[in-house]
């Protein structure tokens, strides 16, 4: 099911600090199932947080080359000294980008949707995408970044 986008800088729930994700029930599957039909209808959408579809839980999912990867309670373990700038945009923000700068690579820990540990090592664009993703679980958005 295609989910609605929450919008607006002013969102309250695309502005708290999303929670944890205690236990992979057949409920947060099913969200997770929900926001990658979400991303995959937007030919624009490269990745989404729970948060943007109204859920205030630690989940994101990207897609990226046709392929989709869902990080449940994402961490961000290290991270590059080198950064790279890409002008990013965001579905919540609909016609705003910013250039925002981060680190080029990273190595993130999460759960994938089976409740597994897993580790990506992710660089260039997709190290982007994540940190931009996880963001949103943090409730920043790319606004915030302009003056860093």
């Amino acid at each position: 099911m295609i989910l609605p986008i929450q919008k607006g800088q002013n969102n309250h729930i695309l502005r708290q600090k999303a929670r944890q994700v205690n236990q992979i029930t057949a409920k947060i599957k099913q969200l997770t199932l929900d926001m990658i039909d979400t991303v995959q209808a937007d030919d624009n959408a490269i990745g989404i947080a729970a948060p943007q579809v109204g859920q205030s839980l630690r989940i994101i999912v990207v897609k990226l080359d046709n392929q989709i990867l869902v990080l449940i309670n994402p961490v961000i373990k290290k991270t590059s000294f080198r950064q790279t700038t890409i002008e990013e945009g965001c579905l919540s923000l609909p016609g705003v980008s910013v250039p925002v700068k981060r680190p080029h690579k990273v190595t993130i820990e999460a759960l994938n949707i089976e409740g597994q540990l897993i580790k990506i090592k992710a660089k260039d664009f997709l190290a982007h995408v994540i940190q931009h993703e996880i963001d949103h679980l943090d409730g920043i958005l790319i606004i915030d970044k302009i003056n860093e």
